[in-house]
């Protein structure tokens, strides 16, 4: 995806270097971050909001509550970096964080165009059992998985909801990208099969604008 380098509230140094953040920066993005942020205007922002990544979780300080942040592994360049959503947040544009000062890095300035691309990760998603009826006949339970964007969406393809019921949330290996689909499927697949057992078939979703394979894996314990 690309953005455009803007400057921010400057509150985001603040957030990137609290001890608590840092740690699960560190654990879950393998990212000791530069105490700073890279702030970008997207296209992407309201559909990130919406969507599941990998939560840094908020915690209490001096009788201050500091809420979970939201975050989606990508790399500039070929820099690991993190897009970083406070679930709390109110911004119209995308923080980025990386162990470098990516300004300094890439000589950017306000306006300058970046590319950002996503990497692969593992999220939570929840599952739901539904069954149908088609003519007047009992369907059989089928599996759906929600579209965020799309009000009411386990309905779809169903004409009469009955006994819905919310299952534990499964591990998924996911991959956001823009164009590609074959080469977007087959970066996923590999980073896939080295960590993880695949347990069902890929899920294509189509936010418009982005799109997401999704993956329902296990641990691979072998």
């Amino acid at each position: 995806m690309m953005g455009i380098v803007i400057s921010g509230r400057k509150d985001g140094k603040k957030f990137v270097s609290m001890e608590e953040y840092k740690k699960q920066f560190k654990e879950k993005l393998k990212i000791e971050p530069f105490p700073g942020t890279l702030n970008i205007l997207s296209d992407y922002t309201r559909i990130l909001k919406k969507l599941d990544g990998i939560i840094i979780n908020g915690f209490v300080k001096d009788g201050v509550k500091y809420g979970n942040v939201k975050c989606f592994p990508v790399k500039i360049g070929k820099i690991k970096a993190a897009i970083i959503m406070p679930e709390k947040g109110d911004n119209n544009y995308l923080e980025i964080i990386s162990k470098y000062n990516l300004r300094e890095k890439f000589l950017l300035k306000d306006g300058d165009e970046v590319k950002i691309e996503f990497l692969p990760f593992v999220k939570k998603r929840r599952k739901y059992f539904l069954e149908c009826r088609e003519n007047d006949k009992k369907g059989k339970i089928r599996i759906y998985y929600g579209n965020p964007l799309i009000d009411d969406s386990l309905m779809e393809g169903c004409q009469e909801k009955k006994g819905g019921k919310v299952l534990p949330s499964a591990m998924v290996a996911s991959l956001l990208f823009e164009r590609d689909e074959k080469e977007s499927f087959k970066k996923l697949m590999k980073w896939t099969k080295k960590r993880y057992s695949i347990m069902y078939p890929p899920l294509l979703i189509d936010y418009g604008v982005l799109k997401e394979w999704q993956i329902e894996i296990k641990w691979n314990f072998d």
